[in-house]
């Protein structure tokens, strides 16, 4: 049996009485990169919160390269390398992009590698090289994107999770992030990327699971690319 980077048995939780995860269940052996796509508000961002320790689990357990990181605290679990890049912009907008990346390396493994862990990321963006004393709140959608997956790397993730990176991109921005993305897997750095447009994650998934009403509905998997006709099905169920 494959040895596990993540295992997700169970696992329930919500915002006050609400429920949005009902008991999901899933497993990604180490090396593998997984996709998730479904439907908005069925528990997607959810769980990301729960694995980070942003939001609370009410019972189910995550275990993370063999240790049990449930109701951990969200410092802890970014120290043993699960990186949680949200959705949306969540930088320093009055900080320089340099200063976001720095912040980034905040735990102790990370701040010892701060200045080649940001010629790292400057070298897989080199358009945050060009702008790296630009305030964040100064820079464009996509630079901003650029900025967060960058302050997540700075973390040394063993794995990454990015949700929705291409919101609001253009066709052509969400190309060069793929791109960015592939070198980032390529690297040897692990991922969970959830996104609305499933075709982005063709090349870079090698699994892809439906999350739909707090659970995995079904999922898909294929060596050297999925299928499209396989994912649309999927997505949006048969004609």
């Amino acid at each position: 049996m494959a040895e596990l980077a993540l295992d997700v048995r169970a696992l329930n939780a919500g915002y006050g009485r609400v429920p949005v995860l009902h008991g999901i269940s899933f497993a990604i052996a180490k090396g593998e990169n997984v996709g998730l796509i479904g439907p908005n508000g069925h528990g997607k961002s959810t769980l990301f919160r729960t694995l980070s320790g942003l939001l609370r689990a009410w019972s189910g357990t995550v275990t993370f390269l063999g240790e049990d990181i449930t109701n951990r605290p969200a410092a802890e679990i970014v120290e043993r390398g699960l990186i949680h890049v949200p959705q949306g912009n969540t930088l320093f907008p009055d900080l320089t992009v340099q200063e976001n990346l720095s912040l980034g390396a905040f735990a102790k493994g990370p701040r010892a590698e701060r200045r080649r862990s940001i010629e790292r990321v400057f070298a897989l963006f080199p358009r945050l090289a060009e702008r790296r004393g630009q305030r964040c709140r100064t820079l464009s959608g996509g630079e901003r994107q650029m900025v967060a997956i960058g302050c997540g790397l700075m973390g040394l993730p063993n794995l990454l999770i990015l949700d929705e990176p291409t919101l609001g991109l253009s066709p052509k921005l969400k190309t060069d992030l793929r791109d960015a993305v592939a070198e980032i897997i390529r690297s040897g750095v692990q991922t969970i990327i959830v996104e609305q447009d499933p075709e982005f994650l063709q090349t870079l998934a090698t699994r892809i699971l439906l999350v739909s009403e707090g659970v995995v509905h079904t999922e898909i998997s294929g060596a050297g690319g999925l299928e499209h006709k396989r994912i649309v099905e999927m997505y949006f169920g048969h004609a």
